[in-house]
């Protein structure tokens, strides 16, 4: 009995080695026709991918406007924004009251205001015409929109990415809902800038370093969001160029910040809107927006009873932003010839969206354009999936209908959204960093083929 048992059992073991094997064969077959036509599918969107982008452009406009008809644009825009910004066209002071309406420099508030004196005329602010002034306004948002969209495919392209890895991240600027649709519901003057900050990194890109400074210095003093990329891409130009060559850089965007930024403390109430703002707990415990800070605001106070001071929490948050700032700029320093404009504009962005002490899903979308244009197509759309996720949140946070969780209202619920924001950005940083220590020939790694191609072989049709 024992010999016939030992021969059934390795009878046994050989037919399971051969439907292993055969099972491996069938999967690798499988998987080679999967990635065989995924490379006609992504080289048949690189030879039409203009057509499929100007008619994705169309179809998106086509909704916004539609949403755009339907809708006011918000209590920021109409409350503040437009109020404001014809103030300031108007010569008075925008500052001088109600100062926390309008926490932004000069240059918004005159660009929002040169933009309805254009499409408005000398249409004066009532009751009556402010919802037309509403609409001129967005209606001029959807073209910075297509701007912003046809800048990121123009740059992947100078970068030399093709196929689906150069039309998804235009696709999904236009397309996902937290970027192309909420923004027109209530409406934040940032859609303006964007185009701004997106023309800074393609010229970075196609090496015109003075013209990319001045534009990511011109952003800056649109909204100060960019403020940590411009000492990190000058550090990146001096490494790279030397400091000769970069010194004209420095010194004019050290002019427009000054220009921009600090000339307008003259203005009474300056100071106090735009560094009020920032440097508040906000308008509610907790529950005024989506930062790691309200876990200062709320969370400590429920659960340690531990209620800090005002100036502590600013204490904790430039602590937070200077320690991330020292890590980022000790990384180009020491990585200069590794790292790319793109993902150089995009740590400056991050940094200083982490820690900051209000956070909404606009000022991310600041860094989410420099993202797009790195051509990763895998972790652009995790990203992306992670803002909607955050915004999502964030809506029922707000109680917009429907509301499934109501709970999300509550300090707690913030904080849980704060989390999901918290995401997008670590997980950004994360995805850049790892890169970085890779040894890669500078903006081509990514241009060659997309990410999701480069584990298997482009598979060969040769001739007999």
């Amino acid at each position: 009995m024992g010999p016939r048992l030992a021969l059934t059992f390795s009878i046994e073991r050989l037919f399971s080695i051969l439907e292993r094997a055969r099972l491996g064969k069938l999967l690798e077959s499988l998987s080679l026709r999967w990635h065989s036509s995924l490379v006609t599918l992504d080289a048949a969107v690189d030879n039409y991918s203009p057509l499929i982008l100007g008619g994705l452009i169309a179809l998106t406009t086509f909704q916004k406007l539609t949403l755009i008809l339907r809708t006011d644009g918000g209590g920021d825009l109409l409350g503040a924004d437009i109020p404001k910004s014809m103030m300031l066209i108007a010569g008075q002071n925008p500052y001088a009251s109600n100062p926390w309406a309008s926490p932004y420099p000069p240059l918004l508030l005159a660009m929002l205001g040169s933009i309805i004196r254009v499409t408005s005329g000398g249409m004066t602010l009532t009751p009556d015409t402010i919802a037309m002034i509403s609409r001129n306004v967005r209606m001029t948002g959807l073209v910075a929109d297509v701007l912003v969209a046809l800048l990121v495919f123009v740059t992947l392209r100078a970068r030399r990415v093709s196929g689906l890895s150069a039309l998804v991240p235009p696709a999904l600027f236009l397309a996902l809902p937290s970027i192309s649709l909420s923004p027109y519901y209530w409406f934040n003057s940032d859609v303006l800038g964007y185009p701004i900050l997106a023309a800074s990194v393609l010229a970075l890109v196609v090496k015109r370093y003075f013209l990319g400074s001045v534009l990511l210095a011109t952003a800056t003093i649109f909204k100060i969001h960019p403020i940590l990329a411009i000492p990190l891409v000058l550090v990146w130009l001096v490494k790279r160029r030397g400091i000769a060559k970069t010194l004209p850089a420095i010194i004019t965007t050290v002019s427009i910040l000054s220009l921009g930024l600090v000339l307008p403390d003259i203005l009474p109430g300056y100071l106090e809107s735009v560094l009020g703002f920032n440097l508040s707990s906000g308008f509610g415990v907790g529950t005024s927006s989506f930062t790691m800070m309200n876990l200062l605001y709320a969370v400590f106070p429920s659960v340690f009873h531990l209620s800090l001071p005002t100036t502590v929490e600013n204490q904790v948050w430039l602590a937070a932003t200077a320690a991330l700032f020292a890590a980022a700029l000790g990384i180009v320093w020491s990585r200069a010839r590794e790292l790319n404009p793109v993902d150089i504009v995009a740590i400056g962005l991050l940094v200083w969206l982490i820690p900051l002490r209000q956070i909404y899903t606009h000022y991310l979308v600041w860094a989410i354009v420099p993202l797009l244009m790195r051509g990763r197509l895998r972790q652009t759309l995790m990203v992306g999936s992670l803002l909607e996720l955050a915004n999502t949140m964030s809506s029922w946070s707000w109680n917009l209908p429907p509301d499934p969780f109501p709970v999300l209202a509550t300090a707690y619920g913030f904080f849980v959204t704060s989390l999901v924001y918290f995401s997008v950005n670590a997980a950004s940083l994360v995805f850049i960093l790892r890169e970085i220590g890779k040894r890669r020939q500078p903006d081509t790694q990514d241009a060659s083929r997309p990410m999701f191609l480069e584990r298997y072989p482009i598979p060969t049709i040769r001739s007999i």
